[in-house]
């Protein structure tokens, strides 16, 4: 892990201009293709009817992958259409630990930004508080001054009811000057008065250096690593993640749990027979956008700037 983000954070962070993607584009990629993930349901069900007792099926943060856990043997990792089967072994670089079990799966789709990059990376990135400092910390949530859902976003929650860490992240080349000056403020008023608007004409700025560009731009250039690929993207203390606006933003902070199940319904479930289900994060984590779509825009910022 040290040694992998590390050359990935020391090539981006040493030229801040040479990388820059539209992550609206992504998730519009994205939603391409989740009808491709509906398509091949007939020839899971087939490929999992000739593999013998399946119990669980996960699909990973890969693209198209999946573990199948069959009873009474080790895990085996197939292509989602049923076609590729992957011998050896999977490891998660997030967390450099082993995915062999359902429940590293499930883990794989987390993202603990406190110990990513050994710890390194939330000091390398523009920070800023947000909310209530006598509440547990909740989340960490990326924001564009430019963006209309991160305005939204902030214009609407209630500060008194939530404790944040606002990550500015330029979600597209025309945001990069205006998050300069949301980061470069004067004070954390300042600063949010940008994100809540767009808006830096009539705020007083404080001299920024090359340090200060970093801060803002390793967001951006970490955004295909880290899954980030719309704004505002939140990522839970829990590690759990929502790109987009959620339908009730501070009921998901919160993390409030749910309502206790009726003992009636319960009991009725447990005597239906357990059928194996391919459990996936809905929006929770959207893919990273292809790589002709990120060469596309290094070569557009390149020559622009």
């Amino acid at each position: 892990m040290k040694l992998i983000t590390g050359l990935t954070l020391a090539m981006l962070l040493c030229s801040p201009s040479i990388m820059a993607f539209d992550l609206e584009e992504a998730a519009k990629l994205k939603e391409a293709q989740s009808d491709i993930k509906s398509s091949f349901s007939e020839d899971v069900k087939k490929m999992m009817s000739e593999l013998g007792d399946v119990e669980n099926v996960r699909m990973l943060p890969i693209r198209n992958v999946m573990l199948i856990q069959l009873k009474g043997k080790p895990p085996i990792f197939v292509s989602s259409n049923g076609r590729f089967l992957i011998e050896g072994d999977i490891k998660d670089l997030w967390s450099m630990t082993p995915v062999q079990t359902v429940e590293q799966a499930e883990d794989s789709w987390l993202l603990h930004l406190d110990t990513f990059a050994n710890g390194t990376l939330m000091d390398q990135m523009a920070v800023i508080p947000f909310g209530n400092p006598s509440l547990k910390k909740q989340a960490r949530v990326f924001v564009s001054p430019t963006a209309k859902q991160s305005q939204e976003f902030l214009m609407n929650i209630d500060p008194s009811k939530v404790n944040l860490d606002l990550i500015i992240m330029p979600h597209d080349k025309g945001s990069i000057t205006p998050s300069m000056k949301a980061w470069c403020g004067y004070s954390t008023v300042d600063s949010l008065q940008v994100l809540m608007t767009g808006d830096a004409d009539d705020i007083a700025q404080r001299e920024c250096d090359e340090t200060d560009l970093k801060k803002v731009m390793t967001p951006m250039l970490m955004a295909t690593y880290l899954d980030i690929s719309k704004i505002p993207y939140f990522v839970r203390i829990d590690g759990k993640r929502f790109a987009g606006l959620p339908d009730i933003p501070i009921e998901w902070l919160q993390n409030l749990p749910k309502a206790p199940v009726d003992e009636t319904t319960e009991t009725s479930a447990k005597t239906v027979k357990k059928i194996p289900v391919v459990k996936n994060p809905s929006n929770e984590v959207i893919e990273s956008p292809s790589e002709q779509v990120m060469a596309d825009a290094m070569a557009d910022v390149t020559e622009q700037q």
